[in-house]
């Protein structure tokens, strides 16, 4: 009998060691398992984290700017000798509605770029500064009708308070009205 109870008890030791072999296996298994779950909860939370950052970083896209082109101005310029002047105007406008009140308000925009357009003589609009110039002095014509007070730039170029093309920036009306003016064709004969 011994022997037999003998090759019970190595039965029973082989098979319970079978036993922890594949408990420990499984505890290890289970451990990789979360690990790994766990990292890979991690990985895709912070990326989530940092697409959410680079969203709020972005820039929101600016609406598409909105401009009002003015029928050309033909006018006699100022001085002993006859010359004319034909220039384009577009305006660069704040928002839509501001080209709407630009067309209810439009002759007396017109009549007041055309006095100013026509005060004006060669030598002045030579020169880039002087177009510049002409440039604020006609973006303060256009919104004094709208109501909205802006001042001309100074004499030279681009300074404190003007825009990259020498047009003054009025912060009290920032974005308001007209914002710029542009010379789409300028003619002198």
């Amino acid at each position: 009998m011994s022997d037999k109870t003998e090759a019970k008890s190595e039965g029973e030791a082989v098979g319970g060691k079978k036993r922890k072999g594949l408990l420990i296996i499984a505890i290890v298994g289970l451990v990789v398992l979360l690990a790994g779950g766990s990292g890979a909860a991690w990985f895709f939370m912070s990326k989530g984290k940092e697409d959410h950052a680079a969203e709020a970083e972005k820039p929101k896209p600016k609406s598409p700017p909105v401009f009002v082109t003015l029928e050309p101005f033909v006018v006699n310029l100022a001085g002993e000798v006859q010359h004319y002047l034909q220039v384009g105007i577009d305006l660069k406008v704040a928002e839509p509605a501001v080209g709407d009140q630009i067309k209810v308000h439009l002759p007396e925009i017109r009549n007041g770029v055309l006095l100013l357009l026509s005060s004006k003589n060669v030598e002045e609009l030579g020169t880039l500064d002087g177009k510049n110039r002409l440039r604020a002095e006609i973006r303060s014509a256009v919104n004094r009708p709208l109501g909205i007070e802006t001042t001309a730039a100074p004499a030279h170029g681009a300074k404190a308070g003007s825009d990259a093309h020498g047009v003054d920036v009025d912060a009290g009306h920032l974005g308001e009205g007209v914002q710029e003016v542009l010379l789409t064709s300028f003619v002198i004969q």
